[in-house]
């Protein structure tokens, strides 16, 4: 007797890695699905010892999700990495739980990826629920120049001369697809074989930076990575990670240390740190007078946000992060 033959590869695996967002999860499964109509499709969610309930919403109201649920919040890229063991799409999405994705956004990008064999990772343009433009979607891998024009808003001020570590938001307005060296894990579409080609993600990020990695190693094994500007998704920021207060985004100014002294000299990266702090005291400053201008919450948050930064990378000009 013959053997059975193999089942179809789908047409996309769908990898959500998630800790205490159940809030946002059924408007980013609702979204997901209406999407992706039409489609073959399997959506792994990687649930990191969440403890609002994620899990059982998923299994109840959700059971055509795969769910792999961890005793212990493993971080973002070993989350990814479990997904991408038992993915067997043909292109994999990696999708934030606090995004929501209007109805042709998926076919924009698989269309995008399937007519240019030689992309290996597209992703969209970013923007909050009021349609705000958000930088971090994108950029250009982190360097002594491209930390430099962007602490000094070098890239904002004169848009595609300069290149900074997030594409400058008049970029993104022009709606074409731009040759980047990363896009940002909440929304990252890479084919199956540029994804294996990259292998997995590397596990001594917890969060951030991972995906500025991965998208190199995808580069490095010859395929190229865009933003598709002309494709919006909706990304309600930080859903997770500001669960903890603004001084959790020292895990972002960690996680590039440990990015930067992979690849340069420690003095160098002490010049970079040094970059940094003076672009997030720029920062601070302008949220703290926008903040007693105007006595907004949400000028309070990123002038917070901007000082933990500047904190960090204080510290980090003469202490490696651990």
């Amino acid at each position: 007797m013959d053997a059975p033959a193999a089942a179809a590869a789908p047409d996309l695996s769908v990898l959500i890695v998630n800790w205490n967002a159940a809030a946002y999860l059924p408007a980013a499964l609702d979204s997901l699905f209406s999407a992706g109509q039409g489609l073959e499709m399997e959506v792994i969610l990687v649930d990191n010892a969440s403890q609002d309930g994620s899990v059982a919403l998923m299994r109840a109201r959700y059971p055509q999700v795969q769910v792999i649920a961890n005793a212990e919040n493993r971080g973002f890229a070993a989350g990814n990495n479990q997904g991408l063991a038992v993915a067997r799409g043909r292109a994999i999405l990696l999708l934030n739980p606090d995004t929501e994705l209007p109805p042709t956004a998926l076919r924009q990008l698989l269309a995008y990826l399937d007519a240019h064999p030689q992309v290996g990772v597209v992703g969209p343009r970013l923007e909050g629920e009021r349609g705000k433009v958000q930088g971090g979607a994108a950029g250009y891998d982190p360097s002594p120049v491209v930390l430099f024009n962007y602490a000094t808003f070098l890239y904002k001020l004169f848009p595609g001369h300069f290149r900074g570590l997030w594409l400058p938001q008049a970029l993104y307005r022009r709606g074409a697809p731009i040759e980047v060296d990363w896009v940002s894990g909440a929304c990252l579409l890479a084919r199956a074989e540029a994804a294996a080609a990259a292998g997995p993600m590397s596990e001594r990020f917890f969060m951030y930076s991972e995906d500025v990695e991965w998208c190199r190693r995808v580069r490095a094994a010859g395929y190229r990575v865009v933003c598709h500007a002309g494709v919006a998704i909706t990304h309600h920021i930080g859903g997770s990670a500001r669960q903890q207060g603004p001084a959790f985004h020292h895990h972002n100014v960690d996680s590039l240390d440990k990015d930067l002294r992979s690849r340069y000299h420690p003095l160098a990266v002490a010049v970079m740190h040094l970059f940094g702090a003076f672009g997030f005291l720029l920062r601070y400053l302008l949220y703290e007078g926008l903040l007693l201008r105007w006595r907004l919450p949400v000028f309070a948050e990123l002038r917070d946000l901007w000082a933990a930064c500047l904190k960090t990378s204080l510290k980090r000009i003469v202490r490696p992060a651990v």
